[in-house]
């Protein structure tokens, strides 16, 4: 560890001593989906699969997010089960995803997500997103994403790598699943160990509640939100534009649709669009002769606007094996 990992897991550790001493427990079980990195590991997909699984239970869930680059302040009702009650740039991009898909579902933006729990009108399950380090409330299970191409990346610390914490922080985790799985099932502790530069997890002997999971191309759906069959984009010369955190993931799934992807531009992630990119985004896929444009259902969200009907947007599920939800559902 160098001297700005050092200064990074100091503030980390300081971070940690306080949201513990603050700690509190809201009135029913919570579920808490994390990660060990930065970028994304498919949590999103994961919640909203968690919370149409513990519907059919027989649960009311409280789906409680921080809202990235969302602009409300004080905890927000992004949803409370019938649609967005908030538009995407005060929620968050995420957050507002969630609540265009999830019927049924409270959906509450805060930073304090304690504070934000309190405000829930009934919900008697709590799914805490990107969780793993929020300190503040006390959670009932805790579920870890890592993903099965990327894994650890080169084991630092964050700025040196992509670690939020050290490795060996996993052993908080009750459940783990690795993403981006070539299959689904449950996984054994060398699928694990493989990404562990230093063996550290051997010696907390992870062993059990290890799942395998994939990402599942589902459905097209328009900007007005028409969800049309995949095999639309089967042979089609599309030209493609993302904003997430693994552009390549998102590529892939198209190449796997038969679609040829003539070029792929990428932003950052959550990027915000705006009309210059919009106009930048057609000429190019004018330029290459695309039959087709097609993005994330997440940049979607911020397209509203794009006036073409050649646009589509990709849909995913979150496809793993259903004892992992008996798992965490009927284990707590």
């Amino acid at each position: 560890m160098n001297v700005v990992e050092y200064i990074y897991y100091a503030g980390y550790r300081l971070s940690r001593r306080r949201g513990l001493s603050k700690q509190r427990q809201l009135p029913h079980k919570t579920i808490s989906v994390g990660n060990l990195t930065l970028g994304g590991t498919g949590k999103t997909p994961l919640v909203i699969a968690i919370a149409e699984e513990a519907k059919k239970y027989g649960y009311f869930p409280c789906i409680l997010t921080r809202g990235y680059r969302g602009k409300a302040k004080n905890p927000v009702f992004v949803s409370k089960g019938d649609g967005p009650l908030t538009e995407y740039h005060q929620s968050g991009d995420e957050p507002y995803l969630m609540a265009l898909r999830l019927k049924g579902v409270e959906i509450i933006k805060g930073a304090d997500r304690y504070e934000a729990g309190v405000m829930s009108e009934g919900a008697n399950l709590f799914i805490i997103d990107d969780g793993f380090q929020h300190w503040r409330v006390k959670r009932d299970i805790d579920v870890v994403l890592i993903d099965s191409v990327s894994g650890f990346g080169n084991g630092r610390l964050f700025p040196m790598g992509p670690l939020r914490e050290p490795v060996s922080e996993l052993r908080r985790a009750n459940v783990v699943v690795l993403t981006k799985s070539a299959s689904n099932g449950k996984a054994v502790s060398s699928d694990l160990y493989r990404f562990d530069r230093t063996d550290t997890l051997k010696k907390i002997e992870i062993t059990d509640h290890i799942y395998k999971a994939s990402h599942r191309a589902a459905y097209l759906i328009t900007p007005n939100g028409e969800k049309l069959p995949l095999n639309l984009m089967t042979g089609k010369r599309v030209y493609a534009f993302c904003g997430i955190a693994n552009p390549q993931s998102f590529s892939d799934s198209l190449k796997e649709l038969g679609a040829n992807v003539l070029k792929l531009k990428t932003f950052r992630d959550h990027y915000g669009y705006k009309a210059s990119d919009i106009k930048s985004i057609m000429a190019q896929a004018h330029s290459v002769s695309a039959e087709a444009i097609i993005t994330t259902e997440k940049d979607l969200i911020k397209l509203r606007n794009f006036d073409n009907s050649s646009l589509f947007a990709l849909g995913i599920d979150f496809i793993i094996d259903d004892e992992f939800y008996k798992e965490i559902l009927l284990g707590i």
